[in-house]
C-alpha cells in the first residue's frame, strides 16, 4: 500500500504588491530543496502589513519562513532544511546533504557579508 504523504505547506514573506512571492533567500532555498526532492507543496504568501490569525497562530513570533508538515510547525529556518532531510529521505526522496558535514557550514555568512559591503557601498555613494 502507498504511504500517504502529509500536506506540505511553506509560508513566505510576499513581495511589495502583497501577493507575489517576495525576494527572500531563505524562502527561495526552501522552495528548491523541496520542489527538487519532489515534493508536492503549496507555497502561502504573507503579506506581512496584514497578519491573518491563522498564521499569528502557527508562527506567534512572526518569523518568515515556516514551514507546515501535517500538523507540525516548523520555525526555526536553520532547522526546516534539516528536518526536510531527515523525513524526505531515500529511498522515496532523494538525498540533498553534503556527504562531508563541513560543506554544510561552508558560505553560511556569505548573504550578511554582501549585505554589508552593499550597505557600505551605499553609504559612501550618500557622503559624496
Amino acid at each position: 500500500m502507498p504511504e500517504k504523504q502529509l500536506q506540505v505547506e511553506l509560508f513566505v514573506k510576499a513581495g511589495s504588491d502583497g501577493a507575489k512571492i517576495g525576494t527572500c533567500s531563505i524562502s527561495q532555498r526552501l522552495f528548491m530543496v523541496l520542489w527538487i526532492k519532489g515534493v508536492t507543496f503549496n507555497v502561502i504568501t504573507v503579506d506581512t502589513k496584514r497578519w491573518t490569525e491563522t498564521v499569528q497562530k502557527l508562527s506567534p513570533g512572526g518569523q518568515l519562513p515556516f514551514l507546515l508538515y501535517g500538523t507540525e510547525v516548523h520555525t526555526d529556518t536553520n532547522k526546516i532544511e534539516e528536518f526536510l532531510e531527515a523525513v524526505l529521505c531515500p529511498p522515496r526522496y532523494p538525498k540533498l546533504a553534503a556527504l562531508n558535514p563541513e560543506s554544510n557550514t561552508a558560505g553560511l555568512d556569505i548573504f550578511r557579508k554582501n549585505k554589508f559591503s552593499r550597505r557600505e557601498k551605499s553609504d559612501k555613494d550618500l557622503n559624496n
